[in-house]
């Protein structure tokens, strides 16, 4: 269906108080959308522009008048105010002479406009750049009508470093064009900001964000674990039972006492002044310390209760004072590590069952396999984790709404080692699973820098989810879904190449599975306090097998064979699609493909890291120790070689983040297993310009995102 470009195109825009909109008074905000006071208008503004760009069509504002030979748009943008619990429906409809697009609030009509458009063949792919248009000089729909229910699933774009926080102008529209209904920023207060953002760079960017989320309709969520910054450290001295008892003693390192009246009143009143100086934030975060366990109190009022309970009890507090401060604002209660146990969470008081009305919980499945679908039952992990999830939602359900969010690591750098895999295949798997159960899904975007090239993961979430939450959802259509998004993505990226791009990325996605690809003694954390003790205990995080046994190294360390023939798929496509390039395509789609290049090398270099790791492993496990020295040092050699890569990074710091986490992760391990080799000089000697080595990178890490550079745009 087409409109009928010989009309005279009128815009109505619906309000309130006027009926609609005064052509006087809308006519500026068509002309510069930046006018626009919130989304409906900039819903108006954005329908306009994008009509003129795929066929120069000029829309002016509606009279009431109109004679025949004119088309009519109507733009309503509902009843609900712009709030916490305001829905984002919406319903839109069209015909060669009428567009009539329906929002259940302002959010609710820009999504529908948006979707509109990209129905029309208008879609913006990669932030910071421009449109692309799927057809020009005519405005044909791909279907006459499209909606989204009130009640249906939405997508969170979680922002979790210094690099996308000064990216956020750039993050924030192309989240609104692409179907996302609110951005996270997951702050820090630690001075070393690994897979979070400076609060004091958020603060000292806030005025330039939120005028940008206030007018695309953007829910804002603020937070992370700042739970022990509630609890000022220096109180230690003065009032030690504040604090919690480990091993007989009171101990000032992490978290507080939940048993402690004093300790909630502190957490409480600082928790209320924040609130206040936050009046944007509709979801507040506020977790505790990020450890794998340990980081509670075991004093006798807190010896009966688990980790989740007591994690249980000062989320009760806060959101007690939530409720006083700004009613119908959210607190999410972080399910995570040793807090996935929230289903038979009991405090004094209450269990998870009773759950405050405005505390929701927050899944974050790091203990999981993504190799496959969430709740696979042919994965132990996933299954295990779902059935927790489970239990746990029960608990924080209203109605027929939940009140459950899920926080995703699809895009976690950190989690990958600066790289991220391509997971269409997991997360359409997995959002079928999520979509009944979860109201709002996010992903995480974290790492040590920003990509050097279109990622797919990000762009996929909101299309996936809106097909997981259609009835009748299956794994057979979800996996069509997946193969029609996918070479949709590469088409509008690589142009001529996009085919064979749609087949690098295939092939890419294989040989990550392998990797991904996790069983229950895979998964053993260590997390270390940060300092000089990681020298000799080096961190591992989920896919680290430091701990697997020899069988099960042996089998990992056979896939490898595979997973480098995906490899090497895929570097042939990619080569194919670089000399495809440079036969005409000079332009953008040729310059994807040249970044997408840069991006391979860490990419490649990272799973040769990890298969170098588990080489050595495997030798240390059957006593082999020279063996694993020797490879070791081929591992080392491989972190210098991924460094290199990381020339490409514009950002120095970005870079220097990078070199730091492939110490951390890479480094710190392989020079503890060389030197489990050599004598007892010489492994004292190693051990010393270890250290040396490593207080130099902390020092080069601390506050290093704290000072936000001034924005650049990323096209």
């Amino acid at each position: 269906m087409e409109l009928d470009l010989s009309l005279q195109w009128r815009l109505f825009l619906s309000s309130d108080t006027e009926g609609f909109l005064a052509p006087s008074a809308l006519a500026p905000i068509l002309a510069d959308p930046d006018s626009a006071q919130g989304p409906g208008e900039f819903a108006a503004a954005e329908l306009a522009r994008g009509l003129g760009l795929l066929a120069n069509l000029q829309v002016c504002p509606g009279r009431g008048d109109e004679a025949e030979g004119t088309g009519i748009i109507i733009l309503n943008p509902g009843p609900c105010a712009e709030g916490p619990r305001c829905r984002k429906g919406y319903a839109w409809r069209a015909s060669p002479d009428r567009v009539e697009i329906h929002g259940d609030s302002g959010a609710g009509l820009l999504a529908g406009v948006e979707a509109f458009l990209e129905a029309a063949g208008l879609s913006w792919p990669v932030p910071g750049e421009g449109p692309y248009l799927a057809r020009q000089g005519r405005v044909e729909l791909e279907a006459s009508s499209g909606r989204r229910a009130p009640d249906a699933p939405l997508a969170t774009l979680i922002l979790g470093h210094g690099s996308y926080l000064e990216a956020a102008p750039d993050y924030l529209p192309w989240a609104a064009r692409n179907g996302y209904a609110g951005v996270f920023f997951h702050t820090t207060t630690e001075v070393l900001a690994l897979g979070a953002v400076p609060l004091k760079a958020y603060e000292a960017r806030r005025a330039l964000v939120l005028p940008l989320a206030r007018r695309l309709g953007l829910e804002l969520e603020l937070g992370g674990h700042g739970l022990s910054a509630l609890l000022p450290r220096s109180l230690f001295k003065a009032e030690p039972e504040l604090f919690r008892l480990q091993e007989g003693r009171r101990r000032p390192d992490a978290n507080l006492c939940p048993s402690s009246p004093r300790a909630l009143e502190v957490v409480s009143a600082n928790f209320s002044a924040f609130v206040a100086a936050h009046p944007e934030v509709e979801v507040f975060h506020v977790w505790p310390d990020d450890l794998p366990g340990g980081g509670w109190c075991e004093c006798p009022a807190c010896a009966g209760m688990g980790p989740a309970a007591q994690s249980l009890a000062v989320a009760r507090a806060l959101a007690a004072t939530l409720e006083r401060e700004r009613p119908g604002a959210r607190l999410s209660f972080l399910a995570y590590h040793d807090t996935e146990e929230a289903g038979g969470a009991a405090s004094p008081g209450g269990s998870a069952a009773r759950a405050p009305a405005n505390l929701e919980l927050l899944w974050a499945p790091r203990r999981r396999s993504w190799a496959r679908a969430y709740g696979d039952p042919g994965c132990a992990l996933n299954a295990a984790s779902a059935a927790k999830l489970e239990a746990a939602r029960l608990g924080f359900s209203q109605g027929d709404r939940p009140r459950v969010s899920i926080f995703e690591y699809w895009e976690d750098a950190i989690l990958f080692k600066t790289a991220v895999p391509p997971l269409g295949s997991t997360m359409a798997g997995d959002l079928l699973h999520y979509a009944p159960r979860a109201a709002r899904i996010g992903i995480l975007l974290t790492g040590d820098r920003l990509p050097l090239a279109p990622r797919p993961n990000p762009w996929l979430l909101p299309r996936l989810l809106a097909s997981a939450a259609r009835p009748g959802a299956s794994p057979e259509g979800q996996a069509a879904e997946l193969e029609a998004l996918a070479r949709r993505w590469a088409g509008m990226l690589y142009g001529q190449a996009g085919q064979t791009m749609a087949a690098y990325w295939k092939a890419l996605e294989e040989a990550w599975r392998i990797d991904l690809d996790l069983e229950p003694g895979d998964t053993e954390l260590l997390q270390p306090p940060m300092g000089l003790g990681a020298v000799t205990h080096p961190p591992a995080d989920w896919g680290d097998p430091w701990t697997a046994s020899p069988e099960r190294l042996g089998e990992k360390r056979a896939t490898w064979e595979a997973l480098f023939a995906h490899l090497r798929k895929a570097e042939g496509l990619l080569a194919e699609a670089q000399e495809a390039g440079q036969d005409g395509q000079d332009g953008q789609d040729g310059e994807h493909i040249r970044a997408e290049a840069r991006e391979y090398a860490l990419s490649s270099a990272v799973l040769e890291l990890d298969g170098a790791r588990i080489a050595a492993y495997h030798e240390a496990s059957r006593g082999q120790a020279r063996l694993a020295a020797d490879i070791s040092l081929i591992g080392l050699g491989m972190i210098y070689s991924a460094r290199r890569s990381l020339r490409a990074v514009p950002d120095p710091r970005a870079r220097r983040n990078g070199a730091f986490l492939l110490e951390l992760f890479y480094g710190l391990r392989f020079r503890s297993l060389n030197r489990g080799a050599r004598g007892p000089v010489l492994r004292g000697y190693a051990l010393g310009t270890a250290k040396l080595r490593l207080a130099w990178a902390y020092l080069r890490m601390r506050r290093l995102w704290e000072a936000s550079r001034p924005y650049k745009n990323l096209g």
